[in-house]
């Protein structure tokens, strides 16, 4: 678990965030919002020359997100359909547990080898960066660590997003419309969509410290808490008719991207990715379309993060 913030408490997860956080503010995601731009123009070009109907998770949701952590975190262009190959066999519930475990061993392999390479020349990437100005605060499994669950998590995620996401304003064509037109409705859209989506599922389990009532129930000391996000994303007391997609809705204080301490260190990269490709895609093909019935789209219900298998569309 060295290097993975998900995992850890104060002082180890503190010493570890505050060393990443300055790489992942508005400001610095900003630089890379041309670069984000010329991936979607790219894939949109693909996508055109090509013609419906298209997958569009394999062509456009999966591929963008994960081009551009690879980008960020130095991983060379040869390795990265491997990488997302590699991940999405990690996140398959359905494989036994050696499986997963010969995985799991496989992309620590990859991550020492990449590690390996950025400390005999550092490059301007994550790795490097992180290298250059905290080496000697950070061991190899720390730094191993954290690659690891940046490149999972960051590409993952978002690309379920994107994929839900496009489904779900499809089902909502009055919505759609509004991303598509309105430069202004893109920003409060994306946050709708990630409550009430809700893609992750639970935070990671937590022991309790001490007693505490909550609701009406007693959790003892000791006791082991998982947290349900999309029951806290659709608490009436916080949102109104929380069971509704409302792309106007001006959402407060929702649970896609956790809280506290471990509030997601790549929310701003996140949300730039989204709010680039989705009105891209609906101004490059405004007449977007499902190329299959909607009870026929394949929902991956065998993988911890809520997202589709496929996403067939035409224009």
């Amino acid at each position: 678990r060295s290097g993975n913030l998900l995992s850890l408490d104060p002082p180890d997860h503190t010493r570890l965030r505050r060393m990443l956080t300055p790489e992942f503010t508005v400001r610095r995601m900003r630089r890379l919002e041309p670069r984000i731009v010329e991936i979607v123009d790219a894939h949109l070009d693909a996508l055109e020359r090509r013609g419906g109907p298209v997958d569009l998770v394999s062509t456009y949701a999966l591929p963008i997100p994960s081009l551009v952590i690879c980008e960020l975190l130095g991983v060379p262009p040869a390795d990265r359909d491997e990488f997302q190959e590699r991940t999405r066999r990690q996140l398959d519930m359905t494989l036994s547990a050696s499986e997963k475990q010969a995985h799991g061993a496989e992309a620590l392999a990859y991550m020492q080898g990449l590690v390996a390479d950025a400390r005999r020349d550092p490059g301007e990437d994550l790795i490097g960066m992180l290298i250059r100005e905290h080496d000697e605060n950070l061991s190899n499994d720390e730094l191993v660590g954290i690659a690891n669950l940046l490149l999972v998590a960051g590409h993952e995620t978002t690309s379920n997003m994107l994929g839900l996401g496009t489904l779900a304003l499809l089902r909502h064509p009055g919505q759609l419309a509004l991303v598509r037109d309105d430069e202004d409705a893109v920003g409060p859209a994306v946050e709708e969509l990630l409550r009430w989506l809700s893609i992750v599922n639970s935070g990671s389990p937590r022991l309790a410290t001490r007693d505490v009532e909550l609701g009406g129930v007693t959790i003892r000391r000791g006791d082991l808490v998982s947290f349900n996000l999309p029951a806290a994303n659709r608490d009436p007391e916080v949102t109104d008719d929380p069971e509704r997609l409302d792309v106007t809705r001006r959402v407060t204080g929702h649970m896609g991207f956790g809280h506290g301490i471990h509030h997601c260190l790549g929310a701003p990269l996140a949300r730039m990715e989204m709010r680039i490709a989705f009105p891209a895609l609906l101004r490059r093909f405004p007449d977007l379309r499902l190329a299959v019935p909607d009870e026929e789209v394949p929902f991956a219900v065998a993988h911890p993060i809520h997202g589709l298998e496929s996403l067939s569309v035409t224009w």
